[in-house]
């Protein structure tokens, strides 16, 4: 091998294809439509607890009891399968980019292109623990759960409705199981048999040579000082707004408790702390009390809706943020004497995500579901003698039954439109990263605290 070649060796960015940037996609709908159940299962507690509190005894009351119990059904039922598709999906990263990075040297990629440190050690490392540290804390749960339901069964009798429930529980424990050797050995072997020609392609002195034109944070920060430029990152009034839409919004939501709270203390003086939890009887109030009543209702309303719209506001700035830091990144490499842009700024852009739109998206798609699951458990078992808590349900709850397949579809579509539009996002900044790397090399891992050292050896910024 040529020594001019070795010496050439750099970072590059390569191209993944479709299924590795689908794969990075779906994981993160799943973390953050996980994320999402956990939101809807916290928003329903404190919504039967305060409808307790302001209505007991209510058909509202009720109606949001019994969509908090079912709730539950829809936090277990997606939360399970969405920890095993989130741990199936860490398992497939290793696999899928060594794959993509075989491919890339059959296309003809050169010795010297060194893929960056994120993808050359998701293709070297194994990545099937990922699913064998899920499916091990599932089966500890779950397979106690199973083992209760058992003795109960046996307990009270054995029919053939608890002879499939337990048929059903141990064929899923036996295929949360099996995936242990599926990812352990043939994801694993599948991946080895790539990444082995991955390092007879890309030598370690091609490696370390690569590494070494890496630039760090003090190396970066001294040529913007020489060229009399700050660290300040762009976007700077964007970044000031967004900042105090979240101060408004938590002033908002305050706010709107505050005045649950006056209201409470005004319209039912009599309210009890007890366990019991009852506000007693409405005061008969005088005509400038009730509209201060009604004034503080509205106001309720009002910063709820703040709130909401502050919430929006800061998803719209972290939009433009990204388009404004995409402009100065691409205008600092059309200038070829420019200096580094913020090291943060190269690192942030350097790192594969999902816009924070597309993860809200994903975070509401989880909630959806499991409240679409929640209306049609609570029509479903109303009529069961076994489950005759829910024959309280009210024949609005009952009709919404029959939307809840509806919002599970439609919960689940919106989803994957998300994976699919945050891979489109990510294929199409490959290129962005790429000539990034290439011109100011650094490292994109989050945790790879060590970048940060302001001692860490790195190349010289000119």
């Amino acid at each position: 091998m040529a020594m001019s070649s070795l010496a050439d060796s750099r970072w590059r960015v390569h191209p993944i294809g479709k299924a590795a940037t689908l794969r990075r996609a779906a994981a993160d709908a799943m973390f953050w439509g996980l994320m999402g159940l956990v939101a809807l299962f916290a928003i329903a507690l404190l919504s039967g607890i305060v409808a307790e509190e302001v209505l007991p005894e209510s058909q509202a009351a009720s109606t949001l009891d019994l969509v908090t119990r079912a709730s539950v059904v829809g936090d277990l039922a997606l939360g399970l399968s969405g920890l095993l598709a989130y741990g199936l999906l860490g398992a497939l990263e290793g696999p899928l980019m060594a794959r993509a990075l075989v491919a890339t040297i059959r296309r003809g990629a050169p010795e010297t292109s060194v893929p960056i440190p994120l993808q050359w050690e998701a293709a070297r490392d194994s990545s099937a623990r990922a699913y064998r540290l899920i499916v091990i804390w599932l089966l500890t749960i779950v397979g106690l759960c199973f083992l209760i339901v058992v003795f109960a069964t046996f307990e009270s009798g054995v029919d053939p409705v608890g002879l499939a429930i337990l048929g059903g529980g141990a064929l899923l424990l036996a295929m949360i199981w099996a995936g242990i050797p599926l990812t352990g050995r043939v994801f694993r072997r599948w991946q080895v048999r790539h990444s082995e020609e991955l390092a007879q392609w890309w030598t370690q002195p091609h490696r370390i040579l690569a590494a070494g034109r890496e630039l760090t944070a003090q190396g970066i920060s001294e040529a913007r000082a020489r060229a009399g430029l700050g660290g300040a990152l762009p976007g700077r009034g964007t970044r000031t707004l967004s900042t105090v839409l979240v101060t408004v919004a938590a002033f908002a939501a305050m706010a709107g408790l505050t005045a649950f709270e006056i209201v409470v203390a005004v319209a039912y003086p009599d309210a009890t702390r007890t366990a019991s939890r009852q506000l007693g009887e409405r005061a008969d109030l005088g005509p400038e009390a009730e509209r201060i009543v009604d004034l503080l209702a509205m106001g309720m309303g009002a910063a709820g809706g703040v709130a909401l719209l502050a919430l929006a506001g800061i998803v719209v700035c972290t939009i433009i943020l990204r388009r404004s830091e995409h402009r100065v990144l691409r205008r600092a490499l059309a200038d070829t004497a420019a200096v580094p842009p913020p090291y943060a700024l190269l690192r942030r852009a350097m790192a594969p995500t999902s816009l924070a739109i597309l993860k809200v998206l994903f975070a509401f798609s989880g909630a959806g579901a499991a409240l679409g699951i929640a209306l049609w458990f609570v029509d479903a078992v109303a009529e069961l003698p076994d489950w005759d808590h829910y024959a309280a349900a009210g024949p609005e709850l009952r009709a919404a039954g029959a939307l809840g397949p509806w919002i599970v579809l439609g919960s689940l579509t919106v989803l994957a439109l998300g994976i699919v539009i945050s891979s489109v996002l990510d294929a199409r900044d490959q290129s962005l990263r790429d000539e990034l790397v290439q011109r100011w090399p650094v490292r994109p891992l989050p945790e790879d605290s060590a970048a940060e050292e302001p001692g860490r050896p790195g190349a010289s910024v000119h």
